[in-house]
Order: structure tokens, then C-alpha cells, then sequence
């Protein structure tokens, strides 16, 4: 039975779980500089150089941040059916 579980039902969980839309994933609240602004924008974190680099989800850009603080670890985004 566990051999079961194992090889067949958690796999598939994963694959469905990959793909209903929420992603654990880390995201911070940083100062970011576009140009002369400087704003407080969240990132998803994808490295660390010299502060935070990840995707902003404010602007839809990759975005260096500074000052960083964690919010939360679970992202909600579309789910690949509605996308």
C-alpha cells in the first residue's frame, strides 16, 4: 500500500498542487530605485547581491531591492487554467 501511495497518488498530488495557482515562494518588502524614485515595492525573491534581486510584483519588472523585510511565503496567482 505504501508503495502505491508513494509511486502513484503523490505525484499526481504535486502535479496538481504545481499548478492550482499558489506557489510558495519568498516575498519581500524592499526600497527600490527606478530611475530617481525610490519606492517601497514587494519582490519575489529570486538572489541575494548586495540586497534582494526578484521579480517585482508592483511593476512587473526584475528590481534590485535594499532594506529588505519578509511578508509572507505564499503567493496566489492565476491558476494555468485561467491563464
Amino acid at each position: 500500500m505504501a508503495l502505491v501511495l508513494t509511486v502513484l497518488v503523490l505525484p499526481v498530488l504535486a502535479f496538481v498542487s504545481a499548478l492550482d495557482g499558489q506557489t510558495w515562494t519568498p516575498i519581500v518588502k524592499c526600497q527600490v530605485t527606478n530611475g530617481t524614485v525610490t519606492g517601497s515595492n514587494h519582490l519575489i525573491e529570486l538572489s541575494r547581491k548586495g540586497g534582494v534581486v526578484g521579480r517585482n510584483l508592483d511593476s512587473a519588472q526584475i528590481s534590485h531591492g535594499l532594506g529588505c523585510t519578509r511578508v509572507e511565503s505564499l503567493y496566489v496567482r492565476e491558476p494555468w487554467w485561467r491563464g
